[in-house]
């Protein structure tokens, strides 16, 4: 039986576990409940009936209404932006400062620098709105159909600032969006793939102006992304263009949905 060390990230949607047996990291991701006692306990159930548990850690959620002690084995309680911060460095392994975005069902920006994670603010907007706006308009809540359909979609219900502008503002290129589904003559004429597509735009391209300017705020010239909404193709695009647009430079560390509970287990 294996001996294994737990680091747990509770999300709104998905508790994602980093599995520590030897060194020898593995990741695992479940559907979070609205009962944060019962998603510990539906992860313990799925590892004790293999392994040892040595250590969980915790963080995220409501993780610090768990007791110290549960099931016999001790919580380790941990603060979110550290885990965040330094489980974005252990992915990356960069030695210099950087912006870490987290991108969940909200966001965050958490500043690293010389081992120490500072909140730099974030938003409301994420994949929890992606969801919520696609299932209000096209009955779609499924990340996966979401994104495939986006993949065809058009742009007819954004302005763009072509549409509406006969010159450049600033050095904005011109297919830049001027109004966020501000097209009221083409509501009716959407299909399922044109409002999947506008609405990541909305909440892909906010978030990534918002993490340019908190990085050009706090002077840091990198920015790491993690967390599990740039699994939609335009979403990663968007962050793409309008960070490197910025001057500044981009990464995607691989297992970047887990960077929160690896940090658990480092902090």
């Amino acid at each position: 039986m294996n001996n294994i060390d737990l680091g747990i990230d509770f999300g709104i949607t998905n508790s994602d576990i980093v599995i520590n047996s030897n060194n020898d990291l593995s990741f695992k991701s479940i559907k979070s409940e609205k009962n944060i006692h019962l998603s510990l306990n539906n992860i313990l159930k799925n590892f004790q009936k293999d392994s040892k548990i040595k250590s969980i850690s915790v963080t995220g959620g409501k993780h610090l209404d768990l007791p110290d002690n549960f099931d016999g084995l001790d919580i380790l309680k941990k603060n979110e932006i550290d885990c965040i911060g330094l489980g974005a460095q252990k992915l990356t392994q960069l030695d210099t400062s950087f912006l870490v975005l987290s991108c969940g069902s909200g966001t965050a920006c958490v500043g690293y620098n010389n081992e120490t994670s500072t909140h730099l603010g974030g938003s409301g907007l994420g994949g929890g709105t992606i969801k919520g706006l696609c299932k209000l308009a096209t009955q779609i809540d499924d990340p996966e159909e979401i994104n495939e359909l986006s993949k065809r979609g058009s742009q007819i219900g954004d302005y763009l600032l072509k549409d509406v502008i006969s010159g450049p503002i600033g050095n904005l290129p011109s297919d830049s969006i001027a109004v966020h589904l501000g097209n009221l003559d083409m509501m009716d004429k959407l299909e399922k793939e044109d409002i999947c597509k506008s609405i990541i735009y909305l909440v892909a391209t906010n978030v990534a102006r918002l993490a340019a300017s908190t990085a050009l705020a706090a002077k840091l010239k990198k920015i790491v992304v993690v967390g599990r909404s740039p699994n939609y193709f335009l979403y990663k695009e968007l962050l793409t263009r309008w960070i490197e647009y910025s001057g500044l430079e981009v990464i995607f560390p691989e297992n970047r949905e887990f960077a929160t509970a690896l940090g658990t287990l480092e902090n």
